[in-house]
């Protein structure tokens, strides 16, 4: 099937989950689900922190804006998500961003950076690393093409911006909101121009793809190549110490503490598994031996490609 069928089909049929006391209990597990029938613009998920489900196949991606005395947007998604951001800011009466806060810029949470710092006169908030990268997406871009193939024109390829549109963000910098604090804290591993941000007041960790992605329940690792096991061991250590009330990933949704815990657990398992792997495919086959719980991620979804390019980052850690 061509990967644009392929999408369209996982748009059909595609469930996604998320973690509020506002969302109706499903009887398996501690989660929370709805179907993309009851589809929200905008979610709530705390106190002027809101939730919007960007992309055309649902409960992949998850852009967060806050409705502070400053604005800010987190994880602006894939360019291609762009219009439907600027339709839900629009009906909150939003046309203007102070800040966009991406994670890293993968093309997946950083593509729609350009595009709408213009439209809404923003500054654009990234890791010291990825402020060429945005600026000038070229280099970036063919290599996304040649990691993502087809998938990389559906999201669409990011738009240039000037450079004095982005501000570097150091370790521990500090960001007045009004209504709250926002600090960076430097999360190598996923990728070494990984940015996560935490909210003080709020307790609300935006950790990117540092703690990975959550299916039904279960957190699961993102490694991609180049992958760096110590250092995203460090930074969910350094996450742990953190007084954390809610968790809000970009894939997909929010959850509370706990996911850290689990992904660090998971991450030790799956990279000693790895150690005994030669191949994506006998990785997979072991993997699932020690941890039925991959059963739960569906072989149609986008989610289980991000799952096989892990599996290919952690062979590559380990010099295969």
């Amino acid at each position: 099937m061509k990967m644009f069928a392929f999408l369209k089909f996982l748009q059909s049929r595609t469930e996604f989950w998320v973690f509020g006391d506002s969302l109706k209990r499903d009887q398996e597990c501690e989660n929370y689900i709805f179907s993309h029938k009851t589809l929200f613009t905008m979610k709530e998920i705390a106190n002027k922190v809101y939730l919007i489900d960007p992309y055309e196949t649902l409960g992949v991606f998850s852009t967060y804006f806050l409705d502070f005395g400053k604005k800010v947007l987190i994880d602006p998604c894939v360019a291609s998500g762009v219009n439907n951001i600027l339709d839900s800011l629009q009906k909150f009466k939003i046309d203007r961003l102070d800040y966009i806060a991406v994670t890293h810029i993968h093309i997946d949470h950083g593509g729609g950076a350009a595009t709408i710092a213009k439209k809404m006169n923003s500054k654009i908030l990234v890791h010291p690393k990825g402020v060429k990268h945005l600026a000038n997406p070229e280099k970036l871009w063919q290599a996304s093409r040649a990691v993502l193939g087809e998938l990389a024109d559906i999201y669409g390829k990011p738009e240039s911006i000037e450079e004095d549109k982005i501000i570097s963000v150091d370790d521990g910098q500090r960001l007045d909101l009004g209504d709250d604090e926002m600090i960076a804290i430097h999360a190598p591993g996923h990728a070494p121009h990984m940015v996560a941000y935490y909210l003080n007041k709020r307790k609300i960790l935006f950790p990117s793809d540092a703690v990975g992605m959550i299916i039904k329940g279960k957190t699961f690792p993102l490694t991609p190549p180049p992958f760096d096991f110590e250092k995203a061991i460090e930074t969910l250590e350094k996450f742990e110490k953190l007084d954390i009330e809610t968790v809000a990933l970009t894939h997909f949704g929010v959850a509370k503490k706990d996911c850290i815990v689990e992904s660090k657990r998971r991450l030790k398992l799956w990279f000693e598994t790895a150690k005994e792997a030669r191949s994506i495919e006998e990785l997979d086959s072991k993997l699932r031996k020690v941890d039925p719980a991959i059963e739960l991620i569906d072989k149609t979804s986008i989610l289980y490609s991000f799952y096989l390019t892990s599996l290919k980052g952690l062979l590559s850690a380990q010099g295969k």
